[in-house]
């Protein structure tokens, strides 16, 4: 019986990390109407994306998106990949890296209009999660509000917070500021 027991609680114990529960939780300016305008879960990420309220996930000026992978990559790769990739979309702007560290990196640019890509400057942060990398990416089309608005939207981006639980009913949050990773 005592073997029984032990081999329980040692299995139970494994099993705790399988449990565990990321969030995302990103503080959006107050009096502005940010909403859910796309979500995606599959079993190796997750990508979700943010706007003003009144606009669509393929008609925007400004847009959040929210991204979590499952694999784990050193946060060098991960923005070496992203920004390749980025920089496939539209080359007409270089990325400038904003802050780094182990875990976490921002960089940022600004384009001008590409073929059919309209000209946009964003902000892009890379961060080694508990579960999973995560990327964060604002972008606004108009580079003048881009300029006014940029510690705004640094901070924002810089501040976004992951949050792991191995208990999904402690959550006290704004559903509306907060992605299930």
């Amino acid at each position: 019986m005592k073997k029984v027991l032990l081999s329980s609680l040692i299995l139970t114990l494994c099993a705790l990390p399988v449990l565990a529960y990321e969030t995302i939780i990103i503080k959006f300016p107050e009096r502005e109407n940010w909403v859910k305008a796309y979500y995606k879960k599959t079993p190796l990420e997750a990508i979700l994306q943010y706007v003003p309220k009144g606009q669509r996930s393929n008609d925007w000026t400004e847009s959040v998106v929210v991204h979590s992978y499952k694999n784990k990559l050193p946060i060098n790769v991960m923005i070496g990949n992203e920004s390749a990739r980025l920089l496939k979309v539209n080359p007409t702007g270089k990325f400038k890296t904003l802050r780094i560290t182990p875990t976490d990196a921002i960089i940022g640019r600004c384009t001008e209009d590409y073929k059919t890509v309209k000209g946009q400057c964003e902000f892009f942060r890379a961060t080694i999660g508990y579960e999973s990398n995560v990327t964060i990416h604002y972008m606004n089309k108009n580079k003048d509000e881009f300029m006014d608005d940029y510690n705004k939207w640094f901070n924002i981006i810089k501040r976004a917070k992951l949050y792991n639980s191995y208990y999904r009913d402690e959550r006290i949050l704004d559903k509306s500021e907060y992605f299930e990773l």
